[in-house]
């Protein structure tokens, strides 16, 4: 029986980890996922409303919580598809020490500072949620329906004229910026353009600059 209680597990910040985490081990199953925590805890750390709803120390509060309901013996109460992920992340640890290391690492991380692009760069998971708005974006950018890149482009900016603009082209503008400030770092870029294949240069800078005189006309 699935509960309102399970979306703890299932829907937020733990199941996001132990996914994130279950993929690195996929990836290198002897490697520490320290790289993988201090994206999360970059990710957190993105911006003040990120960090105001999921500050670093409370995940790491939450992952001690999960590891409590396991040294009780309690576990069976946990979603099944959450504790599937959280086997995958463990790999041949056992789960229990497992969760304690990470609370460890996420503790650590915090303490230590966000690490540069150029030091640990983006992973596309990190893409995916760092460049929300440009990833949504697309449908203007490769949809037929205009005549032009440009139209398709103006079109997306009015889309959400006049009560929308305030809340959604200035975080489109942000990434767009955030985009030109990866363009020298090549694995950074790679990891956006997995996720947002056309977000380059040239494309970026034109949805800037029409995104912009848009707020500026109104």
């Amino acid at each position: 029986m699935t509960t309102y209680t399970d979306a703890v597990y299932e829907n937020g910040i733990l199941a996001k980890l132990a996914d994130v985490l279950a993929v690195a081990r996929a990836r290198t199953p002897q490697t520490p996922a320290r790289d993988e925590i201090d994206r999360v805890v970059r990710w957190l750390n993105s911006g003040a409303a990120m960090s105001a709803a999921m500050p670093v120390a409370t995940l790491a509060a939450l992952v001690d919580l999960v590891a409590e309901e396991f040294s009780q013996g309690a576990e069976a109460r946990l979603p099944q598809p959450f504790m599937s992920q959280l086997a995958l992340a463990a790999g041949d640890s056992d789960v229990l020490d497992f969760l304690g290391a990470t609370s460890v690492m996420l503790r650590a991380s915090q303490r230590d500072g966000a690490r540069r692009f150029d030091d640990l760069p983006l992973a596309p998971w990190e893409a995916e949620l760092r460049f929300a708005h440009l990833h949504a974006f697309a449908w203007w950018v490769e949809g037929d329906e205009y005549d032009s890149f440009e139209d398709g482009v103006l079109a997306g900016v009015a889309s959400e004229h006049p009560y929308g603009c305030a809340d959604l082209l200035p975080a489109l503008i942000a990434e767009c910026h955030a985009v030109l400030l990866l363009e020298a770092d090549e694995a950074s870029s790679a990891a956006l353009r997995s996720v947002v294949p056309w977000a380059t240069g040239p494309v970026t800078r034109e949805i800037l600059r029409l995104a912009s005189a848009h707020l500026e006309d109104h």
